[in-house]
């Protein structure tokens, strides 16, 4: 085990149990980890990248200052030190103020520590004001004036006898403006959304999805699997596309995966194979096909995997196959009992989008030019497609699926984007912490 292992175990133990002072559902051990991320980010060394992990412990759990020196050495405990306040006893205004005092002198990898720990306090600061809409230092033993005289102070510590265009200092520079001096970038709110409610509403999405970013950085977890199904010309398409580019402009890795049985893989390959079987064997030969891509992409190991229609649409169209009495009820439960535990396992959240027929044909119509008839889109094939959608709505809630169906009829694309993508940053804000509070259940192998 190297030694950045070593420190991040032992800071998992140390700090097992306690939670972060102001969002009491996230382990305290998602900073320090944060804090190491952004040391290895710099480049920095193997010891400065250990002491990350540990800033914390002297100060916060049972640990002593001699026991990093004899687990860890006299060079992490230093760091270690540098990034810890003396004695609880102190007031508030003395312990900040060694704090200043002391890194004043120090070399780089000694600034290094205590900058990256304050980066990632006042990252975590402003993705909850800014998810919250506004700035609240009640819950901070000092207020907002305290404050700013600390962060402000302790960078130009910092920058003291170093190039304050280090990318780290830039980093908290930037960070400690945005906050305590409002200097932020207008531009896009004023000129290009007009100062209106709908920039203040994107804003919050994008620190919900910040958040997201560093929840995802400081686990091991599975990709977030998304499907997307529903009533066709309903907007799902554009909503995959929206999501896509959301996730991908925030540096997650993102997977999209089309429909399969519109896919050239389908057309060229599986669909010679099943031409002359009866829709029965089709329609349960396409899912093995489906799934043996979905577990390929899962193998990959992306941040995301976006689907439009994968597992969850299969089953509505094997539902509708059994109200048109294309197979019995024992076949048709024999797939359910399948599949259900399949799709629970590996899609975490399922979104349907529904609209009536009419409202589906008309949208065809008025997008396109031509007047011919479609070979499905006619009010019969829908009316019996959103039949089973709805049926596999009941379907989900009885069987504790993850299927979320949304109304797009009197709404529009933009409108009904902005509904799913909040629910599933919320869905996903779930999985992360979940997932965080999990793999901390390790303990340090002795």
């Amino acid at each position: 085990m190297n030694i950045e292992e070593k420190a991040k175990m032992f800071a998992i133990e140390a700090h097992a149990g306690q939670v972060r002072k102001s969002q009491k559902e996230k382990p305290m051990i998602i900073h320090p980890i944060n804090v190491a991320n952004i040391l290895k980010e710099a480049g920095f060394d193997k010891n400065v990248v250990a002491a990350g992990f540990l800033h914390d412990v002297v100060e916060d759990t049972k640990y002593t200052e001699e026991d990093i020196l004899k687990i860890f050495g006299e060079d992490i405990r230093s760091l270690v030190i540098t990034a810890s306040e003396p004695d609880k006893s102190l007031s508030w205004e003395e312990r900040k103020q060694h704090t200043i005092d002391t890194i004043k002198n120090m070399d780089l990898r000694h600034k290094a520590v205590v900058c990256a720990d304050k980066i990632s306090n006042l990252e975590d600061l402003r993705i909850m004001s800014e998810i919250k809409g506004e700035y609240d230092f009640s819950s901070f033993k000092r207020g907002f004036r305290k404050q700013k005289w600390y962060y402000e102070s302790v960078y130009e510590s910092l920058i003291e006898k170093e190039d304050k265009n280090n990318p780290l200092f830039v980093r908290l520079k930037e960070l400690i403006d945005y906050i305590f001096s409002n200097k932020k970038d207008n531009y896009i709110k004023n000129t290009i959304f007009n100062n209106n409610e709908e920039y203040d509403e994107l804003l919050k999405i994008h620190y919900q999805k910040q958040e997201l970013y560093k929840l995802k950085s400081v686990f091991n977890n599975k990709p977030y699997v998304i499907e997307f199904t529903g009533t066709p010309r309903t907007g799902k398409t554009t909503i995959i596309n929206n999501l896509y580019d959301f996730f991908k402009k925030a540096n997650f890795n993102v997977v999209l995966l089309e429909e399969f049985t519109t896919s050239k893989k389908y057309k060229e390959e599986v669909k010679p194979l099943l031409k002359d079987k009866y829709k029965k064997v089709v329609n349960t030969e396409i899912p093995k096909y489906v799934l043996k891509d979905l577990e390929e992409t899962i193998e990959e190991n992306p941040d995301i995997i976006l689907i439009d229609r994968s597992l969850f649409d299969r089953a509505i169209w094997i539902d509708r196959l059994y109200l048109k009495s294309g197979m019995t009820k024992e076949e048709y439960e024999e797939y359910l009992n399948y599949y259900l535990p399949i799709i629970k396992e590996k899609i975490n959240i399922i979104i349907g989008t529904y609209t009536d027929s009419l409202t589906s044909l008309r949208r065809d119509y008025n997008a396109n030019l031509s007047l011919e008839s479609r070979t499905f889109l006619n009010e019969q094939n829908v009316n019996e497609y959103n039949t089973s959608l709805k049926n596999m709505e009941k379907f989900a809630n009885d069987n504790s699926v993850n299927f979320k169906l949304f109304d797009a009829t009197d709404i529009t694309v933009r409108e009904l984007s902005l509904k799913i993508v909040k629910e599933i940053l919320k869905d996903m804000r779930e999985y992360y912490i979940d997932g965080v509070n999990q793999e901390f259940n390790i303990k340090i192998k002795k």
